[in-house]
């Protein structure tokens, strides 16, 4: 039996003593209740936290030394209301939940007994650490690795970011080819035990399944979900400091290794601001239906990664999540924006049944065309060699998608075991060849009708296809809430955990948002009617 500092309520319990406190506060008018706390609290009151206890249960030990934990539900439920009132310092938020009684009983703690600063972090080490071990003197905890400076050499990142940016878009395909046969290959791997994997499991429990049970993810048999990336810059200095003693010599630019309080982030690429910054990239899936948007899945990463694999990593994690919960729901289509253009996503999502709604990316500022480098074809989509000839076939590339055509007097013969290829010049209306110093060119690459990156299975010019492409707004939305409703965008973190945790909180907040949000059309603004509707 888990022992705490004060006996855990059931959130119908909570419910309960916060409707009597809210009505109480909202017939006295009084002035010092304020609308955004009012607010939060009618969010907090239908907001279920209890599936989530037995995930923070396994993260303490059954039998502590020393002062008894605060309840982690209650934790977690302050985090929430930290990130509700749009705090982004954790420890300006202990002094004000100290500051304001009735902050302190809207988080579920008594007056004035409050957690403190420390408290909040540790809770936040906990949820990366895992579940409870024994201290070992051979076990580093992850959150122990992450903290205090680190020794990196970031001094050419920046220079190197931008050759990566100038690349062209078809160099993906190899990339997302890679790591699409890699997921395939891990499919039937559980998900890694991580901090990802915990508020992915919270996240799922107490917003994600309650929205379903309400009818706020639309056809659960055949869902459209869309996917996009958003830079995340980082509390911590790019610059970091110096690990030498160069610029006591005078020298001010040296490549030696440096400091950074950020473990994990880099430079990267801002194709919105377009500029490079340091620090991380989140990426999310997200369901919009019936004026909300509402999380699936977010993941982190470092700056330089991009949507091309992020996009597949998330949405792998997505699906492994729903089998690991038990539930059957079918992910039908996928939207993403041009910067997921590569073969690979293509791939991955139809060998899932699902159907990949993609914006073409033109490469280079040329719109592919349906016979890809050939300047003449017949009517049966051969291409013409410069003399006129009916190309030969010389091979089909499955994986790339495409045909392969040559010269048409450069054939291929045996001699001496050896497969040689021999010129007929003579063949040719012009009575040479037109490149005498290749094996087989002219080359000629055609792209198959099966190729889904050109020919997609719903094609690109129609009203479908242009009303699904409009569904990928309610991302960008989320992605706006985030980083400026809820000031993630202000820097407020120096790590990656920290800003994934936040990340997941204020998922949580959309799902309870929206489930206000209906409760406002059936029932109306009446403040003391939500509050007891809601605390039912």
């Amino acid at each position: 039996m888990r022992t705490y500092r004060r006996k855990p309520v059931s959130h119908q319990q909570y419910a309960q003593k916060l409707r009597n406190n809210l009505t109480r506060w909202v017939k006295r008018k009084s002035r010092r209740l304020l609308s955004e706390w009012l607010e939060a609290a009618l969010i907090l009151i239908g907001l279920d936290l209890e599936p989530a206890r037995p995930i923070l249960e396994s993260l303490y030990s059954s039998d502590p030394r020393g002062q008894k934990p605060y309840d982690p539900v209650r934790m977690l439920r302050a985090l929430l209301l930290m990130v509700l009132l749009k705090y982004t310092s954790i420890s300006k938020w202990a002094k004000a939940l100290k500051a304001n009684p009735r902050l302190a009983r809207m988080a579920g703690f008594k007056p004035y007994h409050v957690p403190v600063a420390g408290a909040f972090y540790a809770f936040i080490d906990r949820l990366e650490d895992g579940e409870y071990q024994k201290p070992c003197k051979h076990r580093i905890k992850p959150s122990k690795l992450r903290k205090g400076k680190h020794l990196r050499n970031l001094a050419s990142e920046k220079e190197q970011r931008q050759k990566d940016t100038k690349a062209d878009a078809a160099a993906y395909d190899s990339i997302t080819q890679k790591l699409k046969n890699d997921l395939m290959a891990s499919a039937d791997q559980p998900r890694p035990d991580d901090v990802t994997k915990k508020l992915e499991d919270i996240l799922m429990l107490c917003a994600i399944i309650p929205s379903a049970e309400k009818g706020l993810l639309g056809n659960l048999e055949s869902m459209t979900i869309s996917g996009d990336g958003s830079a995340l810059p980082t509390g911590a200095s790019p610059n970091g400091k110096p690990a030498c003693k160069c610029h006591e010599n005078g020298i001010y630019k040296c490549e030696h290794d440096r400091y950074y309080s950020d473990p994990t982030a880099n430079w990267g690429y801002d194709s919105y601001r377009e500029c490079y910054y340091f620090g991380h990239t989140f990426y999310q899936h997200v369901v919009s239906t019936n004026g909300h948007d509402l999380p699936l899945q977010i993941s982190i990463s470092q700056a330089s990664e991009t949507d091309f694999t992020l996009s597949m990593k998330g949405l792998d994690r997505l699906k492994k999540a729903l089998k690991e919960h038990g539930l059957d729901w079918k992910i039908h289509n996928a939207v993403y924006d041009a910067g997921h253009d590569a073969i690979g996503i293509y791939e991955y999502a139809i060998e899932h049944d699902i159907i990949p709604i993609i914006a073409l990316n033109p490469r280079s500022g040329v719109n592919p065309a349906p016979t890809g480098t050939a300047d003449k074809v017949n009517e049966n989509g051969i291409p013409l060699c410069p003399a006129g000839m009916l190309m030969r076939r010389h091979s089909r590339d499955k994986s790339k998608h495409r045909i392969i055509y040559n010269c048409p007097v450069k054939r291929p013969t045996h001699r001496n075991g050896k497969i040689l290829y021999i010129s007929y010049p003579d063949e040719c209306p012009y009575g040479v060849v037109c490149q005498p110093k290749t094996k087989m060119g002219p080359i000629v690459y055609i792209k198959t009708t099966d190729d889904p990156r050109l020919y997609p299975l719903i094609p690109r010019k129609s009203p479908k296809y242009k009303k699904l492409m409009n569904l990928r707004s309610g991302c960008e939305r989320s992605n706006s809430a985030k980083k400026e409703t809820y000031r993630l965008g202000e820097r407020p973190c120096r790590s990656a955990t920290h800003f994934l945790v936040r990340l997941y909180l204020v998922s949580i907040i959309e799902h309870a948002k929206a489930w206000l949000a209906e409760d406002r059309k059936k029932l109306g603004d009446n403040t003391v009617t939500l509050i007891n509707a809601r605390a039912a």
